[in-house]
Formats: structure tokens, C-alpha cells, sequence
């Protein structure tokens, strides 16, 4: 894994934010891994072909699979409790240039029979 520097841009429902974080990348043959520190967290991503995978340790816990086109179960822990929760990727999508990554991704949480549609742009650069 290297340095790089990620800009993170999420919409959620429509609210937009953005954020910059210092973290590791590994691109190797037709995967990536991706790690970062949120304030309170961890986060770790593995890109692999049309599927993703989301792990976050922290303050809460979740654990994703993304698999475009599919509605696929993860896991959610917030305050010692936890429970299921599952996501619809409409899409995943990834190219690598150089030093750099551009990942795209549309999906939609599914919790309790409540939908919470998700867009993620992730820019990553190494660092050297």
C-alpha cells in the first residue's frame, strides 16, 4: 500500500458533501484496495470488476458488498447493537490512470423498508 491523498465527494437524499483525507492505495492487476481515517473510523474499500466491498471500524461498524445490479446483505453496529441492513449497487464504476484512481458508485442503503439512495465520487492520488 502507498500514500495517497483522497478527495471524497457523497450525496446522500440530496444533501452533498465532500471531504479530503490522507490514506493508503493498492492497485494491483484488476483489483484496488483503499484505506482511511475518518475522525472516528477506519474505512477500507476492495474494487474488483463490478463489485465492492465497504468495511468501516469506529464509532459504528458496517460491513457492505456491493454487487452491481444485485441486492446484496451487510451488517450495521452502532452503540453496541447491530443489524442487518442491505443495499441495490445501480452502479460501480472504476478506472485507474497512472498514479490515480476515479471511482463512481450509485447505490441504495435498504434499512427497515426505508430506501436511502447513495452517489459516491472518490478521487485517489498517490502521493509520490
Amino acid at each position: 500500500m502507498k500514500a495517497c491523498l483522497f478527495t471524497i465527494t457523497t450525496i446522500t437524499d440530496g444533501q452533498k458533501t465532500s471531504i479530503i483525507r490522507e490514506g493508503e492505495m493498492e492497485i494491483l492487476n484488476d483489483a484496488v484496495t483503499l484505506a482511511y481515517f475518518e475522525e472516528n473510523a477506519k474505512v477500507k474499500m476492495t474494487l474488483r470488476d463490478k463489485k465492492a466491498t465497504i468495511e468501516r471500524m469506529g464509532d459504528y461498524s458496517l460491513s457492505l458488498q456491493l454487487i452491481c445490479g444485485e441486492v446484496s446483505s451487510g451488517a450495521i453496529g452502532v452503540s453496541g447493537a447491530s443489524g442487518a441492513i442491505e443495499t441495490f449497487a445501480h452502479k460501480i464504476k472504476y478506472s485507474c490512470k497512472g498514479a490515480s484512481l476515479l471511482l463512481t458508485m450509485q447505490y441504495d442503503l435498504l434499512i427497515s423498508g426505508e430506501t436511502q439512495k447513495m452517489n459516491l465520487r472518490l478521487l485517489a492520488k498517490y502521493k509520490d
